[in-house]
């Protein structure tokens, strides 16, 4: 079992949620279904608003569709040194935990860049409610030029990725199974 230790993502997530970015509208959250038992959820409250984009996440056999997806582009808007852009998105895994999906791009030379020799890229989606028996933490990463299992691309407010995801939750196997992200940000993003 994995915990993730980085956190700063997910205060950039809780800036966005107190900065009131989105419409204001009903709840949303995340949708997936997948050929294995235990995967995917259904819609639930997910902390952004509607109207902060979209997501679709597909991981082998197993997709989650995010009705809400805020990003954060450059150090000012992320609150850090390092993060270049960072992403998120909540949802709901179908045994009711919550879920988390994040895209980010690192760049820790102080330049803000979102490619380029050095720069670390990483997917993942991850149980944020059951840290002892996780529903799902699979996570995919690489650095510029293409080294590892994943590339974020940015053009405008779209976001994809295509990469090899391993499963966190499987601690001795190292899998690498196909994996897309496709979203848009909404334009309530911070930049």
């Amino acid at each position: 079992m994995t915990i993730r230790t980085t956190y700063m993502p997910f205060l950039i997530a809780l800036a966005l949620i107190a900065a009131g970015c989105g419409d204001g509208g009903g709840s949303e959250g995340a949708a997936g279904t997948g050929g294995s038992a235990g995967t995917g959820g259904t819609a639930g409250a997910g902390g952004v608003p509607a109207g902060s984009g979209s997501a679709t996440l597909t991981i082998g056999d197993d997709t989650w569709e995010f009705s809400s997806f805020a990003c954060a582009f450059g150090y000012d808007a992320t609150r850090t040194d390092d993060y270049s852009f960072s992403s998120t998105a909540f949802g709901e895994h179908s045994n009711g935990n919550r879920v988390q999906m994040q895209a980010e791009i690192q760049d820790g030379t102080g330049q803000e860049r979102l490619d380029g020799a050095g720069v670390i890229y990483t997917v993942y989606i991850n149980d944020i409610e059951d840290f002892e028996n996780p529903a799902v933490d699979w996570e995919a990463r690489g650095e510029a030029p293409p080294v590892g299992n994943i590339v974020v691309e940015i053009n405008g407010d779209r976001v994809t990725a295509e990469g090899l995801f391993d499963d966190k939750l499987t601690d001795l196997v190292v899998e690498e199974v196909p994996g897309t992200l496709d979203a848009t940000c909404g334009n309530q993003s911070m930049r």
